[in-house]
């Protein structure tokens, strides 16, 4: 049996099997190969109102929010920063677990670090959260239609495809 989505196919797993391996000022930490779905969770929280505040951004008048907007976004939720930086700690916690976490965190890693790491992690995971917040009309493009990938292939549908079927179970009933 084929599946449309195989759930199941090679994953990082295969090219991680023990975990994804990360080195900071000497002492080496491992991430899990996959990135737990709940290891996000402390990003929705309403405490830190992150949707709040890109459903701002994206609700701007002219519907393009300048840097100084952004700022005045974030004058008004001033706990946001200390919050967020909470929920980047919280989500680490998950992933690494408390022991390796509280070896992590001994090593004291700086903003910098964080971002870094971040910034690869995500690279790695695959995790584009940016996808995950764009608003439903910016999926519509004004581009060109994607080509075929393979050069050779003109047709998907094998010739005589469609025609009738002699078989009684494939009949189409005339209602």
């Amino acid at each position: 049996m084929t599946f449309v989505i195989d759930l199941d196919a090679e994953r990082r797993e295969v090219q991680y099997p023990h975990g994804i391996p990360v080195l900071l000022r000497g002492e080496q930490f491992i991430f899990p190969a996959e990135i737990p779905a709940d290891c996000l969770d402390p990003l929705f929280t309403e405490e830190l109102d992150l949707m709040g505040v890109l459903g701002d951004i994206v609700n701007a008048e002219d519907g393009s929010t300048t840097t100084g907007e952004v700022v005045e976004m974030l004058f008004r939720r001033p706990q946001l920063p200390a919050r967020f930086y909470g929920a980047v700690k919280d989500i680490y916690l998950a992933l690494l677990g408390e022991e390796t976490y509280r070896e992590f965190k001994g090593v004291r890693p700086s903003i910098g670090d964080y971002v870094r790491l971040t910034k690869a992690l995500v690279a790695v995971y695959g995790v584009d959260l940016g996808k995950l917040f764009r608003s439903a009309d910016s999926s519509a493009s004004d581009g060109e239609m994607s080509s075929p990938t393979s050069a050779g292939t003109t047709s998907s549908t094998p010739e005589g495809s469609g025609s009738v079927q002699d078989s009684p179970a494939s009949s189409a009933s005339d209602d």
